[in-house]
């Protein structure tokens, strides 16, 4: 890990020593974050610091010489853009995967990385830029990075597949039956209402009339006894005749005349 700029001008006897104010957090998200900060405070300080960097390097130049050496600090700012790039992705897919919000922690995170570089604007540049020169983001922040976007892309689409998974409503039961009242009959067609609203009528019952005598039934014409018939002789026309009641009918094996008995109405069978 690359020494801060609080340290190294700690080292330096400008300032008292403040680095663990601006240490990474523990947590990835917390981690990257701070890494993100870092590094972009460092890409910032790139024009400020590039003029006494040149001079740092022509007066000290290295074995390849100014021109090789001065041609590494724009690559190097082109590396920490896509690296900014990488956390900034990793940070996002986590905040969207987290259950819940993050990103003031994440805000927080960051400004804990960018006070790597604070008092860059007042320290002495020669300084400033020999600390720039040698600084780096830690080796491991890219590969938390990636771990971290990873692990969020899974969580986040189990997210997303639970809160779109349809949720069955638990069973209601039906509700209870109300008892049904009988409705009362009609009233019959011709018979007298009596009026609900007479509390005197309702009160007092009304006397049942007595019921007339059912009608006596009509007893069987008696059937008048057969004249015996001697022996030997033949029998008469009257011997033959077979009485009938017509209100109890009887089967008849010949034809069937109308006549009188006893002052009754009555059929006679006559056999053919």
């Amino acid at each position: 890990m690359g020494i801060s700029l609080l340290l190294a001008l700690a080292m330096a006897g400008q300032v008292p020593t403040t680095a663990s104010i601006s240490a990474p957090p523990a947590d990835d998200y917390g981690y990257v974050s701070w890494c993100y900060g870092a590094l972009g405070g460092y890409v910032e300080l790139y024009d400020q610091v590039m003029p006494e960097v040149t001079r740092i390097e022509k007066a000290f130049p290295g074995p390849d010489g100014v021109e090789a050496s001065l041609k590494t600090y724009p690559e190097m700012r082109t590396q920490a853009r896509g690296d900014l790039k990488t956390f900034t992705s990793a940070i996002t897919a986590a905040e969207k995967a987290s259950p819940r919000p993050i990103a003031e922690y994440g805000r927080t995170a960051i400004n804990k990385g960018r006070s790597v570089w604070a008092g860059s604007d007042t320290a002495n540049k020669a300084r400033l830029a020999q600390v720039w020169m040698s600084w780096s983001p830690p080796n491991d922040c890219e590969t938390r990075a990636k771990s971290l976007e990873k692990r969020s892309n899974i969580l986040g689409k189990a997210l997303i597949y639970n809160a779109a998974r349809p949720v069955e409503p638990p069973a209601v039961a039906p509700p209870a039956a109300e008892p049904t009242v009988a409705e009362p009959p009609p009233p019959q067609s011709g018979a007298p209402e009596t009026p609900a609203s007479d509390p005197v009528a309702a009160a007092s019952p009304i006397p049942e009339s007595p019921a007339s005598p059912p009608e006596a039934a009509v007893p069987p014409l008696p059937l008048e006894p057969a004249v015996p018939v001697n022996p030997g002789s033949k029998p008469s026309a009257k011997a033959a005749e077979i009485l009938i009641d017509p209100l109890d009918p009887k089967p008849c094996s010949g034809r069937l005349e109308p006549a009188r008995r006893g002052g009754k109405a009555v059929l006679i069978c006559r056999p053919d």
